[in-house]
């Protein structure tokens, strides 16, 4: 068994890389701050707690209660959502570019680099409610429905190549094959497993690493536009 203090440390670790503070933990769990700080700090997972935990981020319970498998569900927390429309007071002095759905289907083309060069594309305001995000895609088709469906505006941050991939989060990948997909991404040794919400319509399919040209991580969705 892991030590729990171990446990504690890679969920910090997780929060800082989403953007998410121990206040909007508690906030999410519906606890106090001091709940979330003593099981971050080494207090032991019950049942309970493991399976609030689970419903809230994604975590697998065996794993919070014992260090043992996969930290994640392959089903993970879900992205935030935002409804532009709401919020007026967004700086447009920051524009960032709005990748078009077309652009998705476009093999050999680097996206991030073509949309960022380009003065003809949609630009809109980053959302300060999100984790720090450096485009917008505009989501193709609904191989993520019911959580991002087709004309939903998308926050993407661009990873590194060989950043650490949280499994089970969604990200967009940019490959020289085929395009940009959208999926959630379980990381392998030379691959990336790409699984859609709804796989019956939308089979689970890997992308060898030396495909990949660009990979976003979706840190938000816009809706309402």
């Amino acid at each position: 068994m892991i030590p729990y203090s171990i446990i504690g440390s890679r969920i910090k670790e997780y929060f800082s890389e989403i953007g998410m503070s121990q206040q909007e933990a508690a906030s999410v769990l519906g606890v106090q701050q001091a709940a979330v700080s003593n099981q971050l700090n080494g207090r032991p997972f019950g049942k309970n707690s493991a399976a609030k935990w689970n419903k809230a981020f994604g975590f697998r319970k065996i794993w919070l209660m014992t260090g043992e498998g996969p930290m994640f569900d392959t089903q993970a927390h879900e992205v935030r959502e935002y409804y532009l429309e709401d919020h007026p007071e967004l700086n447009h002095e920051n524009d960032i570019p709005v990748i078009p759905a077309r652009l998705f289907r476009a093999p050999e083309i680097d996206i991030y680099e073509y949309v960022s060069q380009s003065p003809a594309v949609e630009k809109l305001p980053p959302v300060p409610h999100f984790q720090k995000h450096d485009m917008f895609a505009t989501c193709p088709g609904d191989a993520m429905a019911p959580r991002i469906k087709r004309g939903y505006l998308m926050a993407l941050r661009r990873v590194p190549k060989d950043t650490v991939i949280i499994n089970g989060d969604i990200y967009a990948v940019d490959t020289k094959s085929s395009g940009m997909f959208v999926r959630r991404i379980i990381s392998n040794e030379s691959s990336l497993t790409c699984v859609s919400e709804n796989p019956e319509t939308f089979p689970t399919f890997e992308i060898e690493n030396d495909d990949v040209i660009t990979i976003f991580r979706v840190v938000g969705i816009l809706i309402n536009m």
